[in-house]
């Protein structure tokens, strides 16, 4: 029971203080079906107490029918009682489908709440926790995880709770209609569900965490497939990944089909119980010379109640079991609610820190800065200190590997130093990131495209009716994408497919720089933004930057050193360290190594 409650606990703080109240509502729906189940059964014994017996009928808190109503003859008293039965069961079907529809909705409302909640958490967490976690784990938990939450952890402590109080109610009416009956059936059956439980439990909860591994395992392999099709397509290796698929799959229907298995168990023991208790009963009638029809009315409700709590005890025990399935899904939903609320609120502090000016106004420093993705890495970045002017053109070159990447996602405000500091005029970056980013126009030379029109992946984010006709334009001819949507015969309107594989690398990358223009941004970052374009279209992008330089600062990872020759200073990385500051025609003559990356 402590277990119980702890889960309980758990979930309703997994699920958000957000209307908690409501779930009091359940609780009292509960007690009304419960209440209806002991009325239902009552009228039942009556029924059958009338038919067998025709003598004196006791009802708790209405006495002996009988006396109540002395003028009624048998006949009429019997159409009545099957009426009223009648009636009530239509009303009692009635509340029973109401009850399903209350308790479906706020659970899966809840539920979506919950996957939408996580979805903003996990947008809202530093970069580097995306680099720590692979993309199939949170979607996993995002989608697949809270369904299985909403299947195996709040439906069934919605239901344990509504089970319980209706198992009390008609354990109360087999005590009165049956008592001694009812004490073989409960001395029987209690050692056999505290055995049951005590065999399956353990292994359930061990079954739930090998689902929870074996469906990262499944999302993981096919999400690779899938966006590498391209790649495995030409290398032949389709079985590779299949069989890699599969297996993962067949592990995630181990534990389903084992799990199961194990729910029918419960079932299958109450039933054989129960009927066992209801033949003992009435052999012992048999043999003991008792009237067959004066027992009548109580194997009748005996069989009835009986009957309706067999589903009951089965119920209550499939929903335990399912509470330690879901054990891991719980666990791991709980882990992420508790970071993504932090990074959440981290994120509400750092909005309500609004500089005074509204952008960039003096410069960039980084100061002693120095950053490792893990503490057991290698250090990508080592004592970097740079001045980064507003207005400045900085061009940053190095060999693969050398940590340029690194430093363009510290400049955005991705990743945080390990030591040192990075400020924007004056102030901690890691204080005033989303006023920064405001600020930023960055373009990958992985470039992000969803599935939409070229119009969409460029004000990427923006509703149709928020979308600047003429910035999108100015945009459109400054990405040098002019041409490319002039041959298209929907323009704009072209749908690009997933990852933009209907476009050309090209054409995709423009479609990036396109975006970075649209925002028009105080400070524009290309990490290596220019690198899948022919030399005459970066060269017509060089000069369209040019236009846009004006009181705007630049920051370029150059793949062609073409692409900074005419940058104010060239930064040259190399090792995590800056191995070189200078402008073009100087590092010629001083830097073996920009030498060597200029031929």
């Amino acid at each position: 029971m402590y277990e119980l409650v702890t889960t309980l606990r758990r979930t309703l703080r997994l699920l958000g203080p957000e209307r908690r109240w409501r779930w009091l509502f359940l609780v009292v729906m509960a007690l009304v079906v419960a209440g209806l189940e002991v009325l239902g059964a009552v009228l039942i014994f009556v029924l059958l107490q009338l038919v067998a017996t025709g003598d004196q009928v006791g009802i708790p808190l209405i006495g002996d029918l009988r006396q109540v109503m002395p003028d009624v003859d048998r006949e009429t008293m019997l159409l009545v009682t099957a009426a009223v039965i009648a009636l009530f069961f239509l009303v009692r079907g009635f509340v029973l489908i109401g009850q399903s529809y209350v308790q479906m909705r706020m659970v899966h409302n809840a539920a979506a709440r919950l996957s939408a909640h996580l979805v903003r958490g996990y947008l809202a967490m530093p970069y580097l926790f995306h680099t720590r976690h692979n993309s199939a784990e949170l979607v996993r938990n995002t989608f697949d995880s809270v369904s299985s939450l909403v299947i195996q952890i709040v439906l069934p402590l919605v239901k344990v709770v509504s089970q319980l109080l209706l198992l009390l109610g008609l354990a109360g009416v087999l005590l009165w209609s049956s008592p001694t009956a009812t004490l073989i059936a409960v001395v029987v059956l209690l050692p056999l569900i505290w055995l049951l439980m005590r065999i399956i439990h353990p292994r359930l909860k061990k079954l739930g965490r090998r689902a929870q591994e074996a469906k990262v395992g499944s999302l993981k392999s096919v999400q690779q497939a899938l966006g590498g099709v391209r790649d495995i397509k030409i290398l032949g290796r389709e079985s590779f990944f299949t069989r890699v698929f599969a297996r993962e799959r067949l592990k995630l229907a181990r534990a389903s089909y084992i799990f199961g298995a194990m729910a029918q168990v419960p079932r299958a023991l109450i039933e054989t119980t129960l009927m066992l208790v209801i033949v003992l009963l009435f052999v012992t009638a048999v043999v003991s010379g008792d009237s067959v029809e004066g027992l009548l009315s109580t194997l009748g409700v005996f069989a009835y109640v009986g009957l309706r709590i067999q589903p009951t005890l089965r119920d209550i025990l499939n929903c335990l079991n399912d509470l330690k399935f879901g054990a891991a899904v719980l666990d791991d939903l709980t882990a992420d609610r508790e970071r993504v609320d932090v990074a959440l609120e981290l994120g509400r502090m750092q909005s309500t820190v609004v500089p005074a000016a509204p952008q960039l106004t003096n410069r960039i420093e980084l100061r002693r800065v120095r950053f490792a993705y893990s503490r057991e890495a290698t250090p990508a970045l080592v004592d970097i200190d740079l001045s980064i002017r507003r207005g400045e053109f900085i061009g940053i070159c190095g060999p693969t590997g050398g940590g340029k990447s690194t430093m363009v996602d510290l400049l955005a405000g991705l990743l945080t130093p390990t030591e040192g500091e990075i400020l924007v005029d004056g102030m901690d970056l890691t204080k005033v990131t989303p006023w920064w980013q405001q600020q930023l126009g960055v373009v990958s030379q992985a470039v992000f495209l969803i599935d939409d029109t070229i119009r969409n992946n460029i004000a990427l984010g923006r509703r149709d009716e928020e979308i600047d006709e003429s910035r999108l334009n100015r945009a459109v001819r400054r990405a040098q994408l002019e041409s490319v949507v002039a041959e298209l015969p929907h323009g704009l309107e072209t749908m690009v497919g997933e990852r933009g594989i209907r476009l050309s690398g090209g054409q995709r990358q423009r479609v990036a720089i396109a975006r970075a223009f649209y925002r028009e941004p105080a400070v524009l970052i290309l990490d290596e933004g220019t690198s899948a374009l022919d030399m005459a279209t970066e060269a017509a992008l060089v000069a369209a930057i040019g236009e846009l330089k004006e009181g705007r600062t630049l920051i370029a990872v150059a793949h062609r050193i073409s692409t900074v020759r005419n940058a104010d200073r060239i930064v040259v990385v190399e090792a995590g360290r800056v191995a070189a500051v200078g402008i073009y025609e100087n590092l010629l003559q001083q830097s073996q190594l920009f030498r060597t990356l200029a031929r």
